[in-house]
């Protein structure tokens, strides 16, 4: 149950799944082709390209492994000449049917916000688009979320039902904060502790008490609602304190 100031509403997912959705790289080596369909087998999608990158042109091949698996990403932290520059981490919702679906994505559209997110930053929403895809800034930015409902299953479990939540961290700052510093932070990321610290509702205040966040931010006061608790597969779990 997720309680938020002045509303009451329920997401009962029947499952979470944590886990990285995309992880691009950079290489000094290029792969060859027996290790390229070697590294097919333990993903959803592989894209290689070579070139040489604008921030380092001793690395000379781009890869973007999508939906790796723990092999996978093995693969990438045990290579010393891999440069890791983007991650996406992912949570699916997996829900019962359409209608509980649709109810917790407008959920979340009304709710979910981001911490330091820029004036520039404004929420983007395909409107033509059946999957309601939304973004809170533009492609590149350092930090993004991204939030729509996946068109046919889960991309992990093959689940119906499914809405699809991610978080894309672009470039070696944004990706230390999120505790990836090295590629080899890839193989265990704790993804339950990731999201405890940028899963946050927030309900949008009354013009009334908009004034007062503006004041007792000013004053430094603050008031926090409830602990939400989301069990992942797997047995972890995490929770977060909505305001």
């Amino acid at each position: 149950m997720l309680l938020l100031p002045g509303r009451t509403f329920s997401v009962k997912p029947s499952a979470v799944h944590a886990y990285f959705d995309k992880i691009q790289f950079w290489l000094r080596q290029p792969l060859d082709r027996a290790l390229q369909n070697q590294l097919r087998q333990a993903v959803g999608h592989l894209h290689v390209e070579d070139g040489r990158a604008r921030f380092d042109p001793k690395l000379v091949q781009r890869g973007e492994l999508k939906q790796p698996s723990e092999e996978a990403l093995h693969w990438v932290a045990n290579r010393d000449d891999a440069c890791v520059n983007i991650a996406e981490m992912a949570l699916d919702f997996v829900f019962d049917n359409a209608g509980d679906t649709d109810d917790a994505y407008d959920f979340l559209d009304h709710h979910l916000v981001r911490d330091w997110h820029g004036a520039k930053q404004a929420i983007r929403k395909h409107d033509n688009d059946q999957r309601g895809t939304r973004y809170d800034a533009g492609r590149w930015a350092p930090n993004l979320i991204g939030l729509y409902r996946e068109k046919d299953c889960c991309r992990v479990t093959g689940e119906l039902y499914c809405l699809h939540l991610e978080w894309r961290a672009n470039g070696a700052p944004a990706l230390r904060r999120a505790g990836l510093k090295t590629s080899s932070d890839l193989v265990g990321f704790d993804h339950a502790k990731f999201w405890r610290r940028r899963l946050k509702l927030f309900e949008p205040p009354s013009p009334e008490r908009l004034g007062r966040l503006v004041r007792n931010g000013r004053r430094g006061g603050s008031k926090k609602g409830p602990i939400v608790t989301y069990r992942l597969s797997g047995g972890r779990s995490f929770s977060f304190q909505s305001r």
